[in-house]
């Protein structure tokens, strides 16, 4: 029963493959929290080193923490973080060499900075905000071979007198396998920094995407071919060379004159047409023809996914002014 079923799941699969493929494209989502439009730049500064006073040296010795080794790596963050935000196109980000310390702890926020130190900082770099990396911590555990960051970002708007956001955040990645050896510890010690630095870009680059609209990939199935129906299979490769016109031309004539299963098939693939294109409204139209009139049980939840899109593109629109 085991080995027919297997069967039955194998021959399942070969069909799929053979009649839809997958389609990929890059879009656009919100920013996690809303920054006032009239913020169009902003200047980066490092607050997150600790006086001498201040810094642990107990926990640099139980850790084995180099000597100013967080100081590099916090460079990496706002890397990351600098990446995202020139991407998104949302900000003109200024990388300052600009490096304040505070007395408070590398794992906690130190009081703000003054309103006259960030209107000073906004005229030295002739910009709208100050947007300051305020706390920093990285560890890497060497048997697990797990590095870790904290960090903490604030920023300033001197126009309201506002932290307009002040957010703290863990991020960790596995660097490599667990260690068994002596040997192998040797080794992860080598590859600490560069596990440091990475884990720290990643955490400035997900901090980006907090405050500014991001871009990611999106993967849709679309059917390459229905039984005897010539327009969906050359609609499809129409789609195949990103001839969206022609493939739409093509695709209609299914739906006004193919049957029922190749209309549902059609349907779906003028939704994922019209998505690329940023017509929502007509995708989801689509969709709801694809999975309501003709039963294409894979354009059951696309509708719904489109309508979530629709309500995103209204929040982007609101971030960006287009």
């Amino acid at each position: 029963m085991k080995k027919f079923l297997f069967l039955v799941a194998f021959l399942w699969s070969g069909v799929m493959a053979a009649n839809a493929a997958e389609i990929r494209f890059q879009a656009q989502r919100p920013a996690a929290i809303d920054i006032p439009s009239h913020i169009q730049s902003l200047a980066i500064i490092d607050r997150s080193g600790q006086t001498k006073e201040s810094r642990n040296k107990l926990e640099e010795g139980l850790t084995g923490e180099l000597f100013g080794g967080d100081r590099i790596a916090s460079q990496y963050a706002i890397d990351g973080l600098i990446d995202m935000l020139r991407n998104s196109d949302r900000y003109n980000a200024i990388r300052t060499e600009k490096i304040l310390l505070k007395e408070g702890s590398s794992r906690e926020f130190d009081a703000p900075l003054s309103w006259e130190e960030i209107n000073s900082l906004c005229e030295e770099f002739k910009v709208d905000a100050i947007l300051s990396l305020e706390l920093f911590d990285s560890d890497y555990i060497i048997p697990t071979s797990v590095a870790s960051v904290s960090v903490g970002f604030r920023i300033y708007d001197p126009k309201k007198l506002q932290i307009l956001d002040q957010n703290v955040f863990r991020h960790e990645i596995v660097w490599g396998g667990q260690v068994n050896s002596i040997a192998g510890a040797i080794n992860r010690i080598a590859e600490k920094t560069k596990a440091i630095q990475q884990v720290s870009y990643d955490a400035g680059y997900i901090y980006g995407q907090r405050i500014a609209p991001s871009w990611y990939t999106i993967v849709r199935l679309y059917y390459k071919k229905g039984k005897r129906d010539q327009n969906l299979k050359a609609g499809a490769r129409m789609m195949e060379v990103n001839d969206w016109e022609a493939a739409i031309e093509l695709l209609n004539e299914t739906v006004v004159s193919g049957k029922r299963k190749a209309k549902g098939r059609a349907a779906h693939n003028l939704a994922v047409i019209y998505e690329i294109k940023q017509d929502l409204p007509e995708a989801k139209k689509w969709a709801q023809a694809a999975w309501g009139k003709y039963n294409n049980k894979d354009s059951r939840n696309y509708a719904f996914v489109l309508g979530e899109r629709i309500s995103e593109q209204e929040v982007l629109k609101g971030q960006t002014g287009n």
